[in-house]
């Protein structure tokens, strides 16, 4: 049978529910996420004055395959409030995307680079904006999307984690 191959000692098999924390910046945040966090969503709220939030994925090769974060963008955001997702070492990248939903739909492309940041500056509409980051055991691989209108950049990457 199917649910024999599940692992049972998962908390998400026992009840059906999904891990979940809340991130603000209400003071600046940096800090590493732990592989033990794997399948967390995060509800995250950035519309503090001025405060970034740093997150620091953990090395890719000593994750496991499958270790995965998912982020939901709760209300819009300070126009300095930056959220940046790190791989923390300029060799390992992100790859993916994020969908931009308004009107006709384009696609923002994270094309393997270390470092990605939600730019408050850029534009603070990103409340229903919806990440997820997931380990391959080398890299990390991103999809998501973000109803803002067409032609906003939201995400800017870095080639330096």
């Amino acid at each position: 049978m199917y649910t024999d191959k599940i692992n049972k000692n998962s908390g998400a098999f026992a009840t059906g529910e999904k891990a979940f924390q809340k991130i603000d910046n209400s003071a600046a945040l940096a800090r590493t996420l732990k592989a033990s966090e794997s399948g967390t969503l995060f509800a995250v709220d950035m519309s503090a004055v001025d405060n970034n939030v740093t997150l620091t994925l953990p090395t890719a090769s000593d994750a496991v395959a499958g270790i995965n974060y998912d982020f939901c963008f709760t209300v819009n955001c300070d126009d300095d409030a930056d959220f940046i997702v790190t791989t923390g070492a300029n060799g390992t990248d992100i790859y993916g995307y994020i969908v931009t939903g308004a009107a006709n739909s384009t696609v923002q492309d994270v094309d393997g680079l270390s470092k990605i940041t939600i730019d408050g500056s850029v534009s603070q509409a990103i409340e229903g904006l919806r990440m997820t980051i997931i380990c391959d055991g080398v890299n990390w691989h991103l999809s998501g999307y973000v109803p803002v209108a067409i032609g906003t950049t939201v995400v800017v990457e870095s080639a330096s984690a």
